[in-house]
Order: C-alpha cells, then sequence, then structure tokens
C-alpha cells in the first residue's frame, strides 16, 4: 500500500473556511496548521501533526475563536470528501473525521458546528448511505 499526504487544493480550502464564516484574517491563522505544498499541480494544504499540536500553544485566541477553529477543520474534512472516490479509504477516513468532529464540538458546548455537520450528513446520505452520525452501515 501506498502513502500519501491528506491534502486539499489551497483555493478550494479557502473557499470551503469562507464558506463555514471564516474571515480572511481568520483563514490565514487557520491554515497556518497545514503543510504547504506548491507543485507543478498547484497549491495543496496538507495534514502536518507537528504544525497542529504547535498551533494550540502558538496562536493567540484572539485571532480565532474554537467555534472557528472547529468549522475549520469541517471545511477541510469536507473538502477531502468531495474529492475522495467513492468507497476509498479516503472517503471512509474523511467521514470518521467528521464524525468525530461532531462529537467532540458538541462536548465542548459549540452549538453551530455539530447542527451544521448533522445537516451535511443528511444532505449526503446518498453519497456515504449513513443515516444517522451515531450509527454504521453494516
Amino acid at each position: 500500500m501506498s502513502q500519501s499526504h491528506i491534502m486539499v487544493a489551497a483555493n478550494e480550502l479557502t473557499e470551503s473556511l469562507d464558506s463555514v464564516g471564516l474571515t480572511s484574517a481568520e483563514v490565514d491563522v487557520f491554515v497556518n496548521i497545514f503543510q504547504y505544498i506548491h507543485d507543478v499541480s498547484g497549491e495543496w494544504f496538507a495534514l502536518d501533526t507537528v504544525k497542529v499540536q504547535s498551533f494550540h500553544v502558538a496562536h493567540d485566541a484572539t485571532l480565532i475563536q474554537p467555534n472557528k477553529i472547529f468549522a475549520g477543520w469541517f471545511a477541510f474534512w469536507m473538502c477531502v470528501f468531495n474529492h475522495a472516490e467513492s468507497g476509498s479509504e479516503l472517503e471512509v477516513q474523511a467521514l470518521g473525521a467528521i464524525r468525530g468532529l461532531f462529537f467532540t464540538a458538541a462536548h465542548n458546548r459549540q452549538i453551530t458546528v455539530p447542527s451544521v455537520i448533522e445537516t451535511w450528513w443528511q444532505e449526503t446520505n446518498d453519497v456515504h448511505h449513513n443515516n444517522s452520525l451515531s450509527e454504521v452501515v453494516a
């Protein structure tokens, strides 16, 4: 099995971040948790385990609030899901990340992001065939 970065096109992520309510200043802060890749195929943001851990220490809470961080992660994983092949391992990973984000955000007293995820989950049911965030189709 080959390994590769989980990454999304930079322009698609910034559009998605805008669609979930991040301002341009918040987008600039949030994308710092990703590895920036520029190659012949374009500009990308890839998961980076070191940067994401240091973000919690280094960021100024006045620059981006926790609800926007949750929304940002949802935007990232939506992009991953939208470009994954149906039934692929990447699609399953994206769904798992979105499901985990739903429960983590709800546990942390977030209201908007869990509601948005629940709506998205129902709207994309025809693609992933999981009726509920708390159940798995066997």
